[in-house]
Parts: structure tokens; C-alpha cells; sequence
């Protein structure tokens, strides 16, 4: 398994940032927690656009596959044979569908929510009739989504654990380095077009951090 560098920047930063929002919700801290959401909205835009325009192992046409490739990957883990994958296999590629459409789903309904007491979401400037409607629908989807999350996350890392002692595979030293020596990818990864998706990033995240300017203040 090969990545580029904005997918790995994309991993690592989104993983910081689910965190940061999981802890920072839990404990209260609303200016924290909206400001780890956006970032992660930011994160996901460009997830979004980079999946269609990135590099071949971090394109969404190598993430999905057929229920009989996924049953058959699925018995060779099992054997301990499992097929080489530049990018991701097909159980790693249904977990990342997964977790891209549960955070989607959150980051996506934040910025409409609301407490009803001290906190109105960034939207409401922006559309204060709208936010009124949507808001307690919003709410309590950002709240069942969240339920989805944990279990998403503990087979995430179960699914590491598994490949480092099961298959003995190093996930995390890849998703690091972006090196697979195992397999060569057949499309080379561009510096140019890592250094445009690095920019492309940065964009993305700075323009859903902007949004928190127009939060409401009480």
C-alpha cells in the first residue's frame, strides 16, 4: 500500500482533529469543539475533491469494490494470503467509505446546530430563517451520528492490529512514509500534484475555519 503525501497529511490531521472533537464535545468545551468540527469539514472537502483528482491509491474508484472481490479478500485474510493492494484493499476501502460518509454526516450538520441556550452554530448568520427550521434535526442526526463513530473508530483499530500480528503488515509505518516496497503502484506518484493537493488542503481546511468568524457571540 503506497499514499501521497496530501492523503497521509489528510490521515494524520484527521485523526488529530476527531479527537479533538470527541474530547472537546464531551467535556464542554463548545468554541473548541466547533473549531476541531470545521477543521474536519475543511478535511473532508478536500477529501472529497481529492478523491477524484488525487493520485491513484487515493482516488474513490480504488476504495469500492464488488461483494464477491471484499468475500473473497475476506477468505484469503483468513489464510493469511490476502492479494496485494497499491492502495487500499477492499475491506480497508469499505471502512474508509464508512468512516468518510459517518464524519461527513457531522461535519455536515455542526454548523447548523445548536444548544437552545448559549451556542447557535455559524449558519445561522448566514441563514437564520433556515437554521431555525433545520436546526433541531440537525442536532439530533450530529448526535446519532456520533453513536456510529466510536464502533467505526475501534475497528479501525482493530483492523491495524490485525494486519500488524495477523499479516504482519505495517500499516502505520506506510500510512507514515508512504512507501510500499512490496508491489511498485503502476501510476508513480507526481510531486507536482502533491505539492497542488498540499495547497488544495490548506485551502479547504482555512475556508471551513473561516466560517467560525461568523458565529454567533453571546
Amino acid at each position: 500500500m503506497s499514499w501521497d503525501l496530501p492523503t497521509r497529511l489528510f490521515h494524520w490531521s484527521f485523526a488529530v482533529v476527531i479527537t479533538g472533537a470527541f474530547i472537546s464535545g464531551k467535556n464542554g468545551f463548545t468554541d473548541g469543539h466547533e473549531l476541531f468540527g470545521l477543521t474536519a469539514l475543511g478535511l473532508l472537502v478536500f477529501r472529497f475533491i481529492w478523491g477524484f483528482v488525487g493520485h491513484q491509491t487515493a482516488r474513490f474508484s480504488t476504495l469500492l469494490h464488488s461483494p464477491k472481490i471484499i468475500w473473497a479478500y475476506v477468505l484469503a485474510v483468513l489464510l493469511r494470503r490476502p492479494p496485494h493492494y497499491a492502495g487500499h484493499n477492499p475491506l480497508g476501502g469499505l471502512a474508509v467509505v464508512a468512516l468518510l460518509v459517518v464524519t461527513g454526516g457531522m461535519a455536515l450538520t455542526g454548523p447548523w446546530n445548536s444548544d437552545d441556550i448559549l451556542y447557535e452554530g455559524p449558519m445561522a448568520a448566514i441563514a437564520p430563517e433556515l437554521f431555525a427550521q433545520l436546526s433541531p434535526t440537525a442536532g439530533q442526526w450530529h448526535a446519532r451520528l456520533h453513536l456510529l463513530l466510536i464502533p467505526l473508530v475501534a475497528l479501525h483499530l482493530l483492523a491495524i492490529l490485525a494486519h500488524k500480528l495477523w499479516l504482519k503488515e505495517p500499516l502505520v509505518a506506510r500510512m507514515i512514509s508512504g512507501k510500499d516496497f512490496a508491489e511498485p503502484i503502476s501510476a508513480p506518484i507526481s510531486p507536482t500534484r502533491s505539492r497542488y493537493g498540499v495547497v488544495l488542503l490548506i485551502i479547504c481546511v482555512g475556508g471551513a475555519l473561516a466560517l467560525a468568524y461568523l458565529t454567533p457571540s453571546y
